[in-house]
């Protein structure tokens, strides 16, 4: 249930705060005072669209926010979406369940932000939410009751709570159908597209097995070999005068001569430090310098004269890597820019090839699946039938007797029936609402029949019909009774009274009868001077509420016949509770 509803700096609002109580809140006012303006901040406030344009001119952002007294169902919602502050978490496990939620949005230039209860969430999260607190009537909201699939969403919703579960399995094997049709569809061929298709799999396949390619960075191996062996004149010719520089000798270039090695130099230089270590030990550092670097340069000896003789000068070993690159430039060129992708595509011809030669087999797997989820659909669309029609005997029935009570006591009302060639997600039915709403009349589509006033009776008929189960726990009207007088009037007026004896109902009006009706008269006034325009609000109490009605009735709210007009309005409401 909404509690409060605070708006600041939105669009002609600069700081108002609406309080709403249980049963039924009537919201009026003369034509363009801003009753729209809080309806509009509300559905904002729940996720519909808004940008900067909303902003109160002059102020940089603007804020809404709402407090709604929770139920079972959004404390459970609010615990799956990990929404529940630290503190209401304790509270929770105190075996204490959180009795209000807080939802805000602050819009600015650049965007806007969600928060529930203080934490930022978004708009996805609000919508869901939104489906448990409210929901809005708008008279232009009524002819999506005129969509078949609208009118079948009604009739579900009154059947038993085991119609939902053979819903939910109809849509399930609904979607698998979908699948495996669409996977049988693509395995229909004709024998020579098999065949030409499985010819060129293996075709492939056996070019690539033929490749024979196990690591996938061969290339990478091979183009580091072909290197070596390029260039093995000049890595020989560095190897051999490294080795001869560390061991003396001549080298093989004319630029470069060695007569002593370093090694032996290296050892004459340790020599010759032996001789003085005795006279001064700071020597000793020293010469174990010279110790590490004779091992590594005698290591380095070794692995230079090993390197040189592992030069391979074999000039057929240059031609066989050289051959085998051009056969994986070959097969990269056809099967994937690198190795790892070429060797994807021989797994991916591998399993083509499979089904291929295994088609018929699959296609039979597949056939006999279908078949099978094809009875089980048929079995449930027949219960869905059978339950739906038990829901449409007793809609009937309903609905009369609350048209009745809204001055359509001659209107007949049936659901007619067709039978859909296949089962589709909600099963074979497809489902129309019709109505005759004179004597005389033939039943047909209430699309083809029904006015916008005959519209609102129906939906507000529906509403009374439905308020036990499922719907949110406040339900707005905005102008219900536009086009409707007289008797008419009191008989909306009724309903909605009985309505609101089960749900909170908000109400915008421009009637008197009904706002004679309201448990919260809230009364909304558009505020001018030169500077600026301000929408406020206030509850109306005692004489103000008895003045505000004779406005509404006659045009002048000092007028005595319209005030004893007003006064009896409100005598006759409290002597009907």
């Amino acid at each position: 249930m909404l509690q409060s509803l605070r708006i600041k700096n939105f669009a002609l609002i600069e700081d108002l705060e609406m309080i709403c109580t249980i049963g039924l809140n009537v919201l009026t006012g003369e034509t363009g005072a801003g009753k729209s303006i809080l309806i509009d901040a509300l559905n904002i406030l729940l996720g519909e669209k808004a940008g900067p344009g909303f902003i109160r001119i002059g102020t940089e952002k603007a804020i809404i926010e709402a407090i709604f007294a929770t139920k079972p169902a959004v404390i459970a919602w609010l615990r799956k979406n990990e929404l529940l502050d630290e503190s209401e978490i304790q509270n929770e496990q105190n075996g204490n369940v959180p009795s209000e939620l807080t939802i805000t949005r602050e819009i600015n230039k650049t965007g806007s932000r969600f928060r529930i209860n203080s934490i930022l969430t978004n708009q996805a999260s609000i919508n869901e939410l939104k489906q448990l607190l409210i929901h809005v009537h708008a008279q232009h909201e009524a002819r999506t009751l005129l969509s078949a699939q609208a009118q079948l969403d009604i009739l579900d919703s009154l059947a038993e709570p085991i119609h939902n579960n053979i819903l939910v399995q109809i849509e399930q094997l609904y979607e698998q159908r979908l699948h495996l049709k669409k996977e049988w569809e693509q395995m229909q061929m004709s024998e020579e597209q098999r065949v030409k298709k499985l010819e060129f799999a293996k075709f492939q396949l056996d070019e690539l097995q033929a490749a024979s390619i196990k690591e996938i960075d061969e290339d990478e191996q091979l183009e580091k070999k072909q290197m070596v062996l390029t260039n093995i004149a000049q890595l020989e010719l560095a190897a051999h005068n490294a080795y001869q520089a560390l061991i003396g000798g001549e080298a093989i270039s004319s630029e470069v001569g060695f007569n002593t090695g370093a090694i032996d130099s290296l050892q004459l230089a340790l020599s010759s430090l032996e001789k003085s270590i005795n006279f001064d030990n700071n020597l000793e550092p020293i010469r174990e310098t010279l110790n590490n670097a004779l091992a590594l340069l005698e290591d380095a000896q070794f692995k230079l004269r090993h390197y040189k003789d592992s030069l391979d000068t074999d000039a057929q070993a240059l031609q066989e890597i050289e051959a085998r690159l051009a056969q994986l430039a070959t097969i990269k060129r056809k099967y994937g820019s690198t190795l790892e992708q070429v060797l994807n595509s021989l797994e991916a011809l591998q399993r083509e090839t499979e089904e291929l030669e295994n088609i018929a087999v699959k296609t039979n797997k597949l056939e006999l699946q279908l078949q099978s989820i094809n009875k089980k659909l048929e079995d449930l669309a027949i219960a869905a039938n059978k339950n739906r029609f038990a829901s449409a005997k007793k809609l009937a029935t309903e609905m009369k007797n609350e048209l009745a009570t809204l001055g359509m006591e001659n209107c007949q009302f049936e659901v007619v029936f067709e039978k859909l060639s296949e089962i589709g997600p909600s099963g074979f039915d497809r489902i129309e609402f019709a109505i005759a709403p004179n004597p005389g009349q033939p039943l047909l589509p209430l699309a083809k029949i029904a006015s916008g006033g005959e519209l609102s009776r129906i939906m507000l008929a529906l509403k009374s019909i439905v308020a036990g189960l499922n719907d949110p726990p406040t339900v707005i009207f905005d102008e219900i009774d536009t086009g409707l007088s007289g008797r008419i009037v009191q008989a909306v007026r009724d309903k909605l009274a009985g309505l609101a004896q089960m749900r909170q109902i908000l109400c915008i009006t421009h009637q008197p009868i009904i706002a004679a009706a309201a448990n919260n008269h809230l009364f909304i006034e558009k505020q001018q001077s030169k500077e600026n325009t301000n929408v406020t609000i206030k509850v109306l109490l005692g004489q103000e509420r008895v003045k505000a009605l004779a406005a509404m009735a006659s045009g002048n709210g000092n007028e005595a016949v319209a005030l004893d007009f007003a006064q009896s309005l409100i005598n006759q409401q409290a002597q009907a509770l």
